[in-house]
């Protein structure tokens, strides 16, 4: 009796372990689209649990970012060692750099487009891309008409990579 009442516990304990592993593999089925506003609770905390389970890389190329809350996880997550990539537009840093500024004092790998950049992107370990009309602020999360893409198209992935590693 209490070799199967050990055996179970070690099971327990191996899915437990495997799960915490695979967390960013769990968090969204191939495709979900979200409707913002009625559903930017979610969709903010898919972002931020994305960005905080992320283990190998970020990469992102947002045309207007300055959520305070996305920029601090983040900085921890590059803090924890996940390489992180963004990619901004020259306008909206020369409006506003605190968020700018904020990243690279981290030592965050920030890049300002050459040309606008109206992309709204990011990138998880390679494995979820998130695009969608959305920009990473709170009004567009909070007032705006959206729409999110979370997927794990490869194809997708592939070329989204391909675009943001040419800068």
């Amino acid at each position: 009796m209490s070799f199967l009442k050990i055996s179970l516990l070690f099971i327990i304990l191996s899915f437990n372990l495997y799960g915490k592993d695979n967390r960013i593999n769990n968090l969204i089925n191939v495709n979900e689209v979200y409707f913002l506003p009625k559903e930017a609770d979610k969709t903010k905390d898919n972002i931020l649990s994305l960005i905080k389970n992320s283990k190998k890389s970020i990469s992102i190329a947002m045309y207007n970012f300055s959520y305070k809350k996305f920029a601090k996880q983040l900085v921890d997550s590059s803090n924890n060692g996940v390489d992180i990539k963004i990619i901004l537009d020259k306008s909206k840093v020369k409006k506003d750099d605190e968020l700018y500024k904020y990243l690279k004092k981290n030592e965050i790998n920030v890049k300002i487009a050459d040309k606008k950049l109206h992309t709204k992107v990011a990138i998880f370990d390679e494995k979820i891309a998130v695009l969608g009309s959305i920009n990473w602020t709170k009004k567009s999360f909070k007032d705006n008409y959206e729409v999110v893409l979370f997927t794990r198209d490869k194809k997708i992935i592939d070329k989204m990579l391909n675009f943001i590693n040419e800068f």
